[in-house]
């Protein structure tokens, strides 16, 4: 009975650090994201070849994933919430294919491409080894689910 309590402990303490870890990278990535904006504001209201429906389009799309990030860290952070997990998962993967577009030259610095990268595996492999927390709806507690 002792095994299992301590490999018990052990899963549950790792998915501790690993929430701890994706509170922080979603945390960079918010605060990557308001960074983000000002350039893509400037650039919908700069003289270019583009129509204005699509300088409209690509700030919609970053507001949009901005608003995204903010709402899973916001699930992340109150609740451990098991959406919040298979979000981050989601996020990091796209996160993933756009650092590698951008390592490509399509867009962006090689550093900012590398930055990418690096927040999507640190992303994907916390979310990955976070576990939700499940409430316990006859005792009202909350207590980790553990598969």
């Amino acid at each position: 009975m002792q095994q299992g309590q301590g490999s018990h402990d052990g899963v549950e303490a790792r998915s501790r650090a690993a929430w701890r870890v994706l509170v922080a990278v979603l945390i960079v990535e918010a605060i990557g994201g308001v960074a983000l904006m000002w350039p893509v504001v400037q650039a919908v209201f700069a003289p270019t070849h583009d129509t204005l429906g699509a300088r409209v389009s690509v700030l919609l799309a970053v507001v949009l994933a901005w608003a995204w990030v903010c709402v899973t860290l916001a699930g992340a952070v109150v609740k451990r919430a098991p959406w919040a997990r298979g979000s981050a998962i989601t996020i990091h993967v796209l996160m993933f294919a756009a650092g590698t577009g951008v390592l490509q030259g399509i867009l962006g610095t090689p550093l900012l491409g590398w930055l990418l990268v690096i927040l999507a595996f640190l992303g994907f492999f916390s979310a990955l080894l976070a576990r939700p927390t499940v409430v316990d709806g006859a005792a009202g507690s909350a207590v980790p689910e553990v598969r």
